[in-house]
Parts: C-alpha cells; sequence; structure tokens
C-alpha cells in the first residue's frame, strides 16, 4: 500500500490493492471546523437556557464588586435578557477582549487555578453567549468620561463604539438560540423558563446577602431583595417568616470543613421532595453525596424519609475543592470527600437534636376545622371531639384521672431516660386508650401512648448497647425454634446485632434456631413469636421505610415498637406519668423512632378562642 499526503488542502489520498492486484484511491477530507461553529458547539456546554445566562452573567457582576444587580427578562429570558449591575466596570480595551474566548481577568497562572474565590474563571461565558444570541454590552469603569457598547449578532461583531453609561456594566440578551433552532426548540414554556430564572437569582443572592437583587419577568416584579444583614435575613426576604420558623440554624463541621446553614424541623410539616440548595465556598453546586449526608442526618433523629429543605454553606480550604469540573461549574470535587460528608452529616444532624426538643404547637386556621401540619391533625382531631358534643365524651372516650387498671411495667424500674430535665405536666386522663391528655399549667398536650414510650424505650436501648449493658432475660429452657425460610437469611447477617441488643440466639442445625435468652424490655411476651416478629419486620421493611440508619438502630426500633404499650390499652395514672416523664428526658422527643408524632401542645389562646374568650365584649 502507498500514500500520498497533500498538505495544501489537508487531503489524504490512500492507494488500496484490489483482489486483482489493481491500484484504487480512497480519498478522506479532514477539515478545521469553523471557529463560527466551534463557539456555537462550546456555547451548548454553558448555556443550556436562559437561567444559565442569567447565572453567568449575574456571577461576573459579582466577581465585579456588584452593591446591586438588576435582572429584567422576557418571554421566560427567550426574548430579552437584561443584567445591570454597579460594579467596577472595563475599559474600552478590556470590553473588546472580554468577548474573545478564555480571555479572563481572574486567572493569570496555573497556581491561581488552586485558589479560585470568583465565581467565574474559563473566560468562556460572554463569548458562548454572545455566539448564540443578540448580545449588547455596554460598560464604564470608574472616572472614564465615557463608556463603551459592544454588539454581537449570533458570534458576529456589529460594532464597538463610545456610549454613555453610568459606572457598571448592562448586558442585554435577546433572540437567544435564534440561529440554533435545533436548541430552541427544547426550551419549556415561558413561565417554565422564568421559574428557572428565579431559582438561578435565588441562589447566587443566597450567597451574598449583603448585595441587592432585583428580577423582574415581563415588567412584573419576582424577587425584591435589598442587602440583608445576613442568611437569615435574606431567606425571610426570599420566602417569608413561615419557612424561617419550621428551620433551625446548623453550625458545625469536621476537621477543616465548616457548616453552617438552616435545615427543616423533623417534626414540623416538610415537603415531598428533598430540597438542598448546597454552597461550597459560596458557589452554588450540586452534589449528591452531600444531599445523601443531609438524608441520612434526618433519618438518624427519627425525621424518616420525608423530603426536606435545607440551605447549607460548606467552607473549605481552596487547594483541597476542584472547582474547574464542567463548564457551568455546578460542581465540585472534593480532596477528601469524606471529610465533607462526614462534616455535613454530624453538623445538621446536631441541628436537627436541638431543634426537635421544643414540642410542636397546634395552627389552628381562622376557619373552624382547617389546620395544617402534624399539630394541624391533632387540632382536627380536638375540632371533631368539640363538634361531637358532651354526650360522646364520656364513658369509653375519657377516662379522666386515668384507668384502674395496672401500669404494664411502664414505670419501670430503670432510671430516667438519658437527656434533660423538664418540669411533668399534670396529668388529666387518657382519650380513647391512646392518647394521654395532660396539662402543663398553661396548655393542653396530647401524648400518642404507643409513639410516646417506643421513643423511651428505643433511646434507652441504643444508650445501654453502647455501654454494653442490655439487660438479658434468661430462658429456664432454651427454645429450639424452626423460623420460615426466608428469616433465616436475615437472622444470619443480624444476628451479632441481635446479641448486642440482649438476644442470645444461634443456628442449631438444619433450619432450626436455638434460642437462650431475650431482651428483659419484652417482658412476658412469647419469646418464639416475638422474635419471628422482629426478624419479619426487618425482612419487609424496604430502605425508604426506616426512619433510622443503621442496623442496630433499626433493629432497637424494632424491639422498641414490638415491647411499648399498644393504642387501646388502658393505662393507669402512675403509667401515664412515667411515660410522660420519660419522654420529656429524650434526646428526641417529639418523634417515635418510625417517623411519627409523639406529643402536641395545645396552646391557652386556642382553646381560649374556641370558648370565645379572647377578650372582654360589651353586651
Amino acid at each position: 500500500m502507498r500514500s500520498g499526503f497533500d498538505c495544501a488542502s489537508f487531503r489524504v489520498r490512500c492507494l488500496h490493492a484490489d483482489r486483482g492486484g489493481r491500484l484504487s484511491a480512497v480519498e478522506r477530507q479532514v477539515e478545521r471546523l469553523p471557529e463560527e461553529l466551534v463557539n456555537k458547539i462550546q456555547a451548548g456546554e454553558v448555556v443550556e437556557r436562559p437561567a444559565s445566562v442569567v447565572k453567568e452573567l449575574v456571577e461576573n457582576a459579582l466577581d465585579a464588586g456588584a452593591r446591586s444587580v438588576h435582572v429584567d427578562i422576557e418571554g421566560g429570558g427567550a426574548g430579552l435578557v437584561r443584567v445591570r449591575d454597579d460594579g467596577r466596570g472595563m475599559s474600552r480595551a478590556d470590553t473588546e477582549l472580554a468577548l474573545e474566548r478564555h480571555a479572563t481577568s481572574k486567572l493569570r497562572t496555573l497556581d491561581d487555578l488552586q485558589a479560585i474565590a470568583t465565581h467565574g474563571f474559563r473566560g468562556e461565558a460572554l463569548p458562548s453567549i454572545a455566539a448564540v444570541s443578540e448580545l449588547v454590552l455596554r460598560t464604564r469603569e470608574g472616572e472614564t468620561e465615557a463608556g463603551t457598547e459592544i454588539a454581537v449578532s449570533h458570534g458576529r461583531r456589529l460594532h464597538l463604539r463610545d456610549v454613555g453609561h453610568p459606572r457598571g456594566t448592562t448586558v442585554e440578551v435577546r433572540d437567544l438560540f435564534g440561529a440554533v433552532p435545533a436548541r430552541r426548540k427544547f426550551l419549556r414554556a415561558a413561565s417554565t423558563e422564568a421559574g428557572h430564572v428565579a431559582e438561578a437569582v435565588t441562589l447566587l443572592s443566597l450567597a451574598r446577602p449583603q448585595t441587592g437583587f432585583f428580577l423582574r419577568s415581563g415588567g412584573r416584579r419576582l424577587i425584591e431583595a435589598p442587602p440583608a444583614d445576613g442568611l437569615a435575613a435574606r431567606l425571610f426576604q426570599l420566602f417569608g417568616d413561615r419557612l424561617l420558623e419550621d428551620l433551625v440554624p446548623v453550625e458545625g463541621g469536621a476537621d477543616w470543613a465548616a457548616v453552617r446553614g438552616f435545615v427543616s424541623r423533623p417534626d414540623r410539616p416538610r415537603p415531598s421532595r428533598p430540597s438542598l440548595r448546597l454552597f461550597v465556598n459560596r458557589r452554588p453546586v450540586r452534589d449528591r453525596a452531600l444531599a445523601k449526608a443531609v438524608s441520612q442526618a434526618f433519618r438518624a433523629v427519627g425525621g424518616g424519609d420525608r423530603g426536606f429543605e435545607a440551605f447549607l454553606f460548606v467552607e473549605v480550604p481552596p487547594h483541597v475543592v476542584d472547582v474547574n469540573v464542567h463548564p457551568a461549574k455546578t460542581e465540585v470535587r472534593f480532596a477528601d470527600g469524606r471529610t465533607v460528608w462526614a462534616a455535613v452529616e454530624r453538623a445538621v444532624r446536631q441541628a436537627l437534636g436541638e431543634g426537635v426538643r421544643e414540642l410542636p404547637r397546634v395552627e389552628v386556621a381562622a376557619g373552624r376545622g382547617e389546620a395544617t401540619g402534624v399539630a394541624g391533625r391533632a387540632a382536627a382531631a380536638v375540632g371533631t371531639f368539640l363538634d361531637r358534643g358532651s354526650g360522646e365524651a364520656s364513658g369509653s372516650e375519657i377516662e379522666w384521672g386515668g384507668a384502674a387498671g395496672p401500669p404494664d411495667r411502664v414505670a419501670e424500674a430503670e432510671g430516667a431516660a438519658p437527656g434533660v430535665e423538664a418540669p411533668v405536666p399534670v396529668i388529666l386522663g387518657q382519650h380513647r386508650l391512646t392518647y394521654i391528655v395532660a396539662s402543663d399549667g398553661d396548655e393542653l398536650v396530647l401524648v400518642d401512648q404507643h409513639t410516646a414510650h417506643e421513643r423511651v424505650r428505643f433511646e434507652r436501648l441504643l444508650d445501654r448497647a453502647g455501654r454494653h449493658a442490655v439487660r438479658s432475660q434468661g430462658l429456664i429452657t432454651p427454645l429450639v425454634l424452626e423460623l420460615p425460610p426466608e428469616l433465616r437469611p436475615v437472622l444470619a447477617d443480624h444476628g451479632e446485632t441481635l446479641r448486642e441488643l440482649g438476644f442470645d440466639v444461634e443456628g442449631f442445625g438444619g433450619g432450626s434456631t436455638r434460642l437462650s435468652a431475650v431482651p428483659a424490655i419484652l417482658g412476658q411476651k412469647d419469646p418464639g413469636p416475638a422474635l419471628e416478629r422482629i426478624l419479619r419486620d426487618l425482612a419487609d421493611r424496604e430502605e425508604a421505610g426506616w426512619a433510622v440508619a443503621g442496623t442496630r438502630d433499626r433493629l432497637a426500633a424494632t424491639l422498641a415498637c414490638h415491647s411499648a404499650v399498644r393504642a387501646g390499652q388502658a393505662l393507669n395514672r402512675e403509667s401515664m406519668s412515667a411515660i410522660v416523664r420519660d419522654l420529656l428526658q429524650t434526646a428526641h422527643p417529639t418523634l417515635c423512632p418510625h417517623g411519627r408524632p409523639t406529643v402536641v401542645r395545645v396552646p391557652r389562646e386556642e382553646v381560649s378562642r374556641w370558648f370565645g374568650r379572647t377578650g372582654w365584649r360589651r353586651s
């Protein structure tokens, strides 16, 4: 085979011999793509939708020291994006160079890439936007007499001239993807795109509370957030006081990673899906691993797998995080991801542990019977009781002073549960043999006897397991059980943890299992069926069905559930008082290990309103 290379035309000619020995020529042509096409291809990595344009332009404004950023959009941003700031502005020379690809004022050497403190640094945003839109940039630097205007239409420069302009920069982007119809057809409805723009501005405004942010869509105000004194004030501006009331502050970390922000209280109404707004060194990013760390923290305190709202700021040394992972700069990579994961999980878990100590209050709307969240459901139950009349609230409905039955080992001589001492409300009675009714002298307290007792026993089990002090009860004659085949692998997987929690269980040949001791907490329950129910509970629950993390915690939660008093069980005053007293001394008194509420308070003002005692009236 012989080949020839035509350097002038980048044309490669290859001569191949066919079966008959004759030579035939096959031509291939390799050409460099036009710069205009290259720019449009690369622009697709940076400019995905109008929100991408807003994000890049606002980040440039912040890097320029802007104290106020105004954003206007039309048609969801596809028709117009205008970003105006009062930052440093640019000179004429810098303005012309800023639209060249990979031209930036934020990097000089490779070492600078290891300590990025600005939002932008790649020098791709402006040229990428200009490649797929009609862009006009007006700017004036410092005290110069005239500003500069440069106009580009889908990658082709139209003009560069002097113009009057205040200090700062204004960028107008029109007809986004007008020359790239294949991209434009993937844009959603204008309202949807406007929503994405609003979220982009929201993220950046959370990262910079000291800067004012203003967003209008079609002349309608979407965001108006003047400079604020800290994150809490900015959250109030953006989301209102109701969200703030349902959040707890986060402050903590591990080693060189610091974490601060706010997360949802686990005992308050939460969204159906997780919502994590995450910032690393004040840069909005997405990170699935850290989102899982937040979910793990919620499960550790009994918050379950429901959604949450979280606003977290992670601060790490610049040299341990790589921000140059993706052209859109929405992803980062850590040199030691485990440390950051542990810092987030620990900080959130500690915050949630403090946040759930306050008992939730009933929130009843002005209209009768309307209520919200866990506390609202309790209020609705109270409203139903009032509607039914006094005749329905006697006898089996409420046992005032408590039933005369035995305490059922609730007031165990085990010592108080670990936690904070709290005054014990006065026990008034038992409603429907399920809820303990009490009063702290000012407000009513309603306690679910089963979930409350479950929380108490769960924390005691974990405390004693950690000290290797779980009490076991030996069987006079060991039991030999024939477990169903599907439960035998469960026993094999969790045998060691079962022993930590008080079981003495082992294989006994074939499909048999020998049970010699059970946790003392099970009391008089039949040990064989109790073990089988616990193993089946572990086998039947899917991963999402657990509100706590770790095998030991799940076994402890199951054991606590099966040993706690049941709904419909009569309790005397001593038993009810013991449950309420021990619950208030736990670390997380408002939720059971499965994530269900344990207690709510009915505010005095609500009771007064029900009876018309909200103030003096003239007849």
